[in-house]
């Protein structure tokens, strides 16, 4: 019976070995698949590693040099001012249609019943394209007021603009649209050469 006892602790010892080695193996197989990993390599002299070159600046600083003072920039917001009267110079010289907008006598009645004195005019400029040719198209809006100064003030009526304060009409745009992507002209004229 002690012989028995003997072998099947001999055996226990041996399996609780085999175990202990099988147990290791993983550790190390798990360690190799999912720890750390080093890409360091032994160091040759005279060469760099791979890290040096990233951390180059500080290698190579003087740590006994002082910080430098932080300066607070302001910058002042730049808005760009419109020139007076550069839409008339651009649109000088060329030929001009002129569009009157009134209201009828019976329409002036029916807001005026007292009467009415008409008031300067309001004149806006929009440039129209007949292709190849620009023509200004010159609004005359009339503006009326009650003579017995009340306070109301009438415009007569006039078209819709495309943009608002804007020169453009639906010919210009549609022929500069026209223009860049049908027949890839440019928008802007390059500058020559010096």
């Amino acid at each position: 019976m002690q012989s028995q006892l003997d072998s099947a602790n001999a055996q226990l010892a041996d399996t609780n070995r085999q175990l202990e080695i099988f147990v290791e193996q993983l550790r190390l197989m798990n360690q190799r698949q999912f720890g750390k990993r080093s890409e360091s390599v032994s160091e040759i002299d005279g060469q760099l590693s791979m890290f040096d070159s990233f951390n180059e600046v500080e290698a190579t600083m003087d740590s006994s040099a002082p910080e430098p003072e932080i300066t607070e920039v302001i910058i002042s917001s730049y808005k760009r001012s419109k020139r007076k009267g550069k839409r008339e110079t651009d649109l000088d010289g060329l030929p001009a249609r002129v569009f009157d907008h009134k209201l009828s006598e019976e329409e002036l009645a029916k807001k005026f019943p007292n009467g009415y004195k008409e008031l300067p005019e309001e004149v806006y400029k929009r440039l129209h394209l007949i292709p190849e040719t620009f023509i200004v198209d010159e609004h005359h809006v009339h503006v009326y007021a009650s003579k017995d100064n009340n306070g109301k003030i009438v415009r007569a009526e006039r078209p819709v603009d495309l943009f608002r304060n804007s020169i453009a009409t639906p010919a210009l745009v549609a022929s500069i649209i026209n223009g860049k992507y049908v027949n890839s002209v440019l928008l802007k004229q390059p500058k020559p050469m010096a």
